[in-house]
């Protein structure tokens, strides 16, 4: 035992406190001088032991109190030794065990942990061990250890997952978990080794030299034949009513059997085929189903296969089909019958999401609304009055957004509404002036996929001066925005300096006004981000776009994320397979999630892959251990070091509650004594 900072045990003097206290607080029987005490009854005299005794309990805890913040600020620290001595003779066995998706096979993973249980039976005393899953990413199950009960207790809490495994990221991540000593490594690697999981590079399954001791490689496979497959490759909505299912033949030869195939929608199974199915190797056979029913929204798409195969997991998918009718959007303007409300209800119904425009007078619109609507559009900001403009900005603040444009309304003022832009010398126009775009920004969502902005002809825009919060997206000759966003707490305002009537400009009736409101409305919703189906350990990427990114759910219904990080972008790893549930300020939204295709794929690596494989470690190894030619001599591993000042912290907090609860009682009584 040490201590970090051993001067703050001077503090220890601070215990004279509480025991100079106890002695000015001492009752003391004060004593009178009479001339005679003939005439005086003689009685016992009381003593208070109870009292006596809370108080020297009371004094003990403030002594104990001050230790124990004395020794919190000194920071003990013991030393706890080795489990075992490493010597150069030493063998470090790391025990790989593949968790991933294929390992649910038959019994291939009973029989990889038959074979893991195997490997400690060859431990020498001096020998010491590690344990590690892999899968679509390596963990640490047991630290090293010279006890192989530890190892067979970690070995008993595995089970197969749902990821992938690559054997080339998994070496890789060995490299930098095992750790280093004067051990000879030894990496027992237990899977079923997919020809799928080989790693595109051969030299990247050779693990590199720890500690500039060699390293030796062991493979322990669990199957030795390939095994035939067949998986539910995919679920497409070909029709209105009509659903396809894709069936593939995951080996080596023709397959053909005959197979029941069930289509569930929401839980509940519409139609049932049994059907002889046959393809060739990697072929997929497709069955239709027809008359399907679909509820209004997201519908949850589930195909099963009967009778299973020995990797029964992947006789199902999972599916999402949207069958939302169009999205309503409200559309504030001044004047319904202007071009610019046709041109802007044209572009917004014939986007591929599909738009309902509710046009709504910008004088007579009740605010309270706009919680219902993730965006909206307004045909000129400067139309909008200051009460509503403070309005908009408070929905914009929450999550909202908008698509808004200015006009002659706006020219009329000196800053427009909600984004506060100002405006310097009125309306910048001439007939004999020409405005070219000179710079796109095509990194923005709203931008990505649209082209055509250097073709446009500008006539007339507002000479409007970009704030610090504004971010231009599409600028002009003479440094003029002609696009910019900005963003007012969790929402955004995408404010465009020009007309949506030809008027001003003729991008209303370019083929690049269609697609930047399709693209801007998917922007504003928040819906450009997300994939609709994913495989397991992939990630979900919420508000990328600088959008809250909405609560969370797993398949079990858990939630995912805090309170605050619904408000900032997520990249959320996906491990499970069924429904991940995201809700926003749009709307619920279904997230389908299943396994790799490739771990359906239970062909092996041939033997003499497997075979070179361990030549070429042990050739690494060798060059390794002829380099190192200085002798490495018994050496003690380093003891492991345990501070203790957090515990003292939490004791420290008890004895504090004690001390004020003793006190407290023991003041009450001596007031009501004196």
């Amino acid at each position: 035992m040490s201590f970090i900072s051993p001067l703050f045990l001077i503090g220890l003097l601070g215990i004279a406190l509480p025991i100079w206290l106890h002695r000015l607080q001492t009752h003391a029987t004060e004593r009178e001088k009479f001339s005679s005490i003939m005439f005086m009854e003689q009685s016992q005299q009381r003593i208070h032991i109870r009292r006596k005794l809370k108080y020297l309990v009371l004094m003990a805890l403030r002594i104990l109190f001050l230790l124990l913040l004395v020794l919190a600020f000194t920071r003990p620290v013991f030393f706890v030794a080795p489990q075992a001595a490493v010597t150069e003779n030493t063998t470090h066995h790391v025990i790989v065990v593949d968790t991933s998706f294929s390992m649910r096979e038959g019994n291939s993973f009973a029989q990889a942990i038959t074979e893991a249980e195997a490997v400690l039976d060859t431990m020498e005393p001096d020998d010491i061990a590690s344990l590690y899953s892999a899968s679509g990413s390596v963990t640490l199950i047991n630290p090293v250890t010279a006890d192989p009960a530890v190892i067979e207790a970690g070995l008993a809490s595995l089970n197969p997952d749902n990821g992938r495994l690559d054997i080339g990221a998994m070496i890789a991540a060995l490299d930098t978990l095992i750790e280093s000593s004067q051990a000879n490594f030894l990496i027992h690697f237990v899977s079923d080794f997919q020809q799928s999981g080989q790693a595109v590079r051969f030299a990247d399954m050779v693990p590199d030299v720890i500690n500039g001791r060699p390293v030796s490689l062991n493979i322990h496979q669990v199957k030795v034949e390939d095994v035939p497959n067949w998986s539910v490759a995919s679920i497409e909505v070909t029709e209105v009513d009509q659903v396809r299912v894709g069936l593939l033949n995951n080996s080596e030869e023709t397959q053909e059997t005959e197979k029941s195939i069930s289509l569930a929608v929401n839980d509940v199974v519409q139609q049932t085929l049994t059907e002889s199915v046959s393809a060739p190797s990697g072929g997929v056979t497709y069955l239709t189903f027809n008359n399907i029913v679909f509820e209004e929204g997201d519908n949850r798409l589930d195909v099963n296969i009967t009778p299973n195969d020995s990797l029964a997991e992947d006789d199902q998918r999972h599916s999402v089909f949207d069958n939302s009718p169009p999205a309503p959007v409200i559309l504030l303007t001044a004047n319904p019958d202007s071009l610019a409300v046709t041109y802007i209800t044209t572009a917004l119904e014939t986007a591929p999401r599909g738009y309902e425009v509710q046009l709504q007078n910008v004088n007579g619109f009740d605010p309270r609304v706009l919680q219902r609507y993730p965006w909206i559009i307004v045909d000129d900001i400067g139309s909008v009055n200051d009460i509503l403009a403070q309005e908009l900005r408070s929905y914009i603040d929450g999550g909202g957004a908008i698509l808004a444009a200015v006009g002659e309304r706006s020219a009329a003022r000196s800053t427009l509404p909600v984004g506060n832009q100002p405006i310097s010398g009125g309306l910048a126009f001439s007939r004999n002036t020409s405005y070219s775009v000179q710079r796109v920004n095509t990194s923005h969502p709203a931008l990505d996929r649209a082209v055509g902005w250097n073709n446009l002809n500008i006539s007339r825009v507002l000479p409007i001066q970009a704030t610090t919060q504004d971010n231009v997206l599409i600028s002009l000759n003479g440094d003029l925005p002609l696009l910019m966003e900005q963003n007012i707490g969790l929402g955004r305002l995408l404010l465009l300096n020009t007309s949506l009537d030809n008027s001003w400009s003729d991008l209303p009736v370019k083929p690049v006004f269609v697609s930047f409101i399709a693209e801007a409305a998917r922007h504003l919703s928040n819906e450009e981000q997300l994939v609709r189906e994913q495989t397991v350990n992939s990630f979900l990427q919420l508000g990328q776009n600088g959008g809250a990114a909405g609560q969370v759910y797993d398949p079990d219904g858990n939630r995912l994320l805090s309170l605050a990080d619904t408000t900032r972008a997520q990249n959320i790893l996906l491990e499970q397979t069924g429904y991940y549930r995201i809700t926003t300020l749009g709307g619920d939204v279904l997230v389908a999630v299943n396994p790799d295709p490739r771990e359906s794929d239970l062909s092996l690596m041939p033997a003499q892959a497997l075979q070179n494989w361990e030549n070429m470690v042990a050739t690494s190894a060798g060059a390794a251990g002829t380099a190192n030619t200085i002798a490495v001599s018994a050496v003690e591993e380093e003891p492991v070091s345990l501070e203790i000042w957090r515990v003292l912290l939490v004791l420290l907090a008890v004895i504090v509650l004690m001390e004020s609860l003793l006190g407290n009682r023991y003041l009450r009584f001596t007031t009501g004594n004196s």
